[in-house]
């Protein structure tokens, strides 16, 4: 699937989106006064603190990949963590390539405003101008770079994954969705929606003349000698895609890009992200002839509320998420098919903070969130280890069963080789942690779950304490 900003992602036993980071606060790192230079020891300081927190993450299972904090140019942090090909043994690299979701929007979003620039198209005008068998001429094509068109979102649906990993033509996923009614009014509210950029591809191919692939790679990768990133896959020294559970890790099949497109279908590294970036926010000749100030500014200046009462300060502009807090940040995280991705940019701060990851179940906006913590002097979280009772293992057999904690949804607990089990319905298993004979915690997400037996010793139900709630799921079997 294609993910969107990484605003929180569903985590293994919560029926809503809830964003859990771990267990213990680090100390808090001596505040950083924002500054164009640092000095050659602080930046030394500053790296070994951000590869412990990588690697603390990359130890209790959390994280495998690569990741690249750039400030004023120079790199604080580049460091590869764990294996591009289990089987095969092969260690990431820096240069190791990972598809990055929906991170490819805002390349999408870069070629419209390109052909805007040469006068080509007018992002204002309703789709139909360019797309003349469209059936709606009320949608534009900025609703489409904002999310406001009201398209229902192609791969949200169930259909979606059996048609990711076969290749597909752009009038065959267009047609998915096209004659479907909208779920509003467009420009009337912003919901997330690939079928969007998808839409914005058939644009780009009709107006320009070329292949998106074509088109993307002659106008925007090679200018900026960005190497390491394309769109026609598979490719050479790209990861094996994995989800990862607390017992092992299974190969997830690659998606063709087709079936992503304009709204996920690049690959890339950290360091041609990095390079992407600068091409954004940098000043070197000559980059202002591939991205003008005008297309730049209209990327990077909100366009939409994302709509989300309690952060009034998230927005979206095009192809890329803004915040405009006193701590501004832009940001698009990205998933598909067992790739995630986070970049980053802190404007007060010069920063860019690249993360790739070749395990689909981990969030990478949880580590790009962190490392900008301690560049900024704040407070974060370690994921860490807590002290662990011994149960033995006829006590844990007690607990073995299934729990209803609501009406779609249940938790199985299982025991093996000692080691208790928890999977909710639909998601992966998480290893539990005996804190006493009854009380079992996870390590990731943050979350414990009490047994609760009656007095005859049998177990009739299960709490499961996450995210400041306790529910209660009795026993099924």
């Amino acid at each position: 699937m294609l993910s969107k900003l990484g605003l929180g992602l569903a985590l293994c036993l919560s029926i809503s989106p809830v964003q859990a980071i771990a267990f213990t606060a680090a100390p808090s790192p001596a505040a950083m006064t924002p500054s164009t230079e640092l000095s050659a020891a602080f930046t030394t300081a500053l790296a070994a603190e951000m590869d412990a927190f990588v690697q603390a993450h990359a130890d209790h299972r959390q994280f495998m990949g690569t990741v690249l904090v750039v400030r004023d140019g120079k790199t604080v942090l580049g460091r590869a963590y764990g294996l591009a090909d289990l089987d095969q043994q092969i260690p990431h690299s820096l240069d190791t390539r990972f598809p990055i979701g929906s991170v490819t929007k805002q390349f999408t979003a870069a070629a419209i405003l390109q052909l805007q620039d040469r006068g080509l198209l007018n992002v204002q005008a309703p789709v139909a101008t360019y797309l003349p068998d469209y059936p709606n001429d009320t949608i534009t094509l900025h609703h489409l770079l904002t999310h406001t068109a009201g398209l229902p979102n192609l791969t949200s649906t169930p259909e979606y994954f059996e048609w990711m990993q076969r290749p597909a033509t752009l009038e065959e996923l267009i047609a998915r969705f096209q004659d479907l009614p909208l779920e509003f009014e467009p420009g009337s509210q912003h919901r997330y929606s690939n079928s969007g950029y998808i839409l914005l591809t058939q644009v780009i191919e009709t107006v320009s003349g070329q292949s998106y692939g074509d088109y993307v790679q002659d106008h925007l990768l090679t200018p900026l000698g960005m190497e390491n990133t394309g769109y026609d896959g598979p490719s050479p020294g790209l990861a094996t895609g994995y989800r990862g559970n607390a017992r092992n890790y299974q190969i997830v099949p690659v998606a063709d890009p087709t079936s992503a497109q304009g709204a996920g279908g690049l690959y890339s590294t950290v360091g041609d992200l990095a390079r992407w970036n600068q091409a954004l926010f940098g000043n070197l000749p000559g980059d202002r002839a591939v991205l003008s100030e005008a297309a730049i500014a209209a990327m990077t200046t909100p366009q939409v509320s994302l709509g989300i009462a309690e952060a009034p300060h998230l927005a979206y502009g095009y192809g890329l998420g803004v915040d405009t807090s006193d701590q501004p940040r832009i940001l698009h995280g990205g998933g598909i098919s067992g790739f995630v991705s986070s970049l980053l940019y802190l404007p007060k701060q010069n920063t860019t903070i690249v993360v790739l990851s070749n395990v689909e179940s981990i969030n990478p906006e949880q580590i790009s969130a962190g490392l900008a913590a301690i560049l900024l002097g704040e407070s974060y979280d370690l994921p860490q280890t807590l002290d662990a009772v011994t149960v033995a293992t006829a006590v844990l057999e007690r607990y073995v069963g299934t729990y209803q904690l609501a009406p779609e949804f249940q938790i199985a607990i299982t025991v093996e080789n000692g080691q208790l089990y928890a999977q909710g319905t639909g998601q992966p298993v998480i290893a539990l942690y005996p804190a006493s004979d009854t009380e079992f915690f996870a390590l990731a997400p943050e979350l414990r779950i009490v047994f609760n037996p009656i007095e005859s010793g049998a177990v009739e139900s299960l709490t499961l304490i996450q995210g400041g709630q306790n529910t209660v799921a009795p026993r099924v079997n």
